[in-house]
């Protein structure tokens, strides 16, 4: 308690007053602590009268001002449990609501999932994953209404970090618009933030990375047009569980798609 220790007790004097004797001065007791001197002043009785306490509350023998409080609290933890669940029962009720702005955590989350692209175009998404120091890549290709027009999976053997890993498997998935004759407009998705900021950003191509990056653009003479965006996790989980099959199975494989030409009628 901040009060037993700050207050100045003949206790309190005494031990930093050399000489000074720590007996109460009123009454003589060996000892005059805080919760001693409340129980012979005149002021705390008028302060218990006024609240409407009794001063038996300080008639028993407390060493620290601590037990007092919790020898006067005992009995009253239910009401005090009542006191707060009400207070915590109006602050939810009376929640003070900002009209004109959008709150940064939706009350009501989205739950998002892979959308199909602009008509005309074909989305490219792609994951990497880094295994007993191989990387295992997978690739989907889906046109503008979600149907799937080919893909793979691929394997590379040398020790290389994630974000490299990424960058190799961009590299790999602009080949698959390339074998399914696909030279129009294109969109490869990534769940990838740092790789496609790169590709959007930088302009000059000094680390490894950045040198394939600049390789990979070259390669965007193929088609009329192409981006690169960036997606939520949860939207690229196709391509993730493609990337996931070449833990379990042993080697690349390539799949197209051969529809009848009234499969969108």
């Amino acid at each position: 308690c901040v009060g037993h220790e700050i207050l100045s007790t003949s206790v309190k004097i005494a031990s930093i007053w050399r000489g000074f004797g720590s007996k109460c001065p009123r009454c003589g007791a060996e000892y005059d602590t805080l919760i001693h001197a409340l129980k012979d002043s005149s002021t705390s009785r008028a302060i218990f009268s006024i609240s409407g306490l009794d001063d038996n509350t300080i008639l028993k023998d407390y060493k620290c001002c601590i037990n007092w409080l919790e020898d006067m609290m005992r009995g009253k933890e239910e009401e005090a449990w009542v006191i707060w669940d009400r207070a915590r029962t109006i602050s939810q009720e009376f929640c003070i609501c900002n009209l004109i702005n959008e709150p940064l955590l939706s009350s009501n989350p989205v739950v998002q999932k892979w959308e199909n692209p602009p008509k005309g175009f074909v989305k490219i998404n792609f994951d990497a994953s880094v295994y007993n120091n191989k990387v295992n890549y997978g690739v989907i290709a889906r046109d503008e209404d979600g149907f799937v027009l080919g893909g793979g999976r691929g394997l590379n053997e040398r020790p290389i970090l994630m974000e490299e890993a990424k960058c190799y498997t961009f590299k790999e998935s602009i080949k698959l618009p390339c074998r399914l004759n696909i030279k129009s407009y294109v969109i490869f998705e990534m769940d990838n933030a740092c790789l496609v900021n790169k590709l959007k950003n930088h302009r000059t191509y000094i680390l490894i990375n950045d040198t394939r990056i600049k390789e990979c653009k070259k390669a965007f003479v193929n088609f009329k047009l192409v981006d690169l965006v960036w997606t939520n996790h949860s939207c690229n989980v196709v391509a993730d569980l493609i990337c996931k099959k070449m833990y379990t199975e042993v080697g690349p494989w390539f799949f197209d798609m051969d529809y009848p030409s009234d499969i969108h009628d």
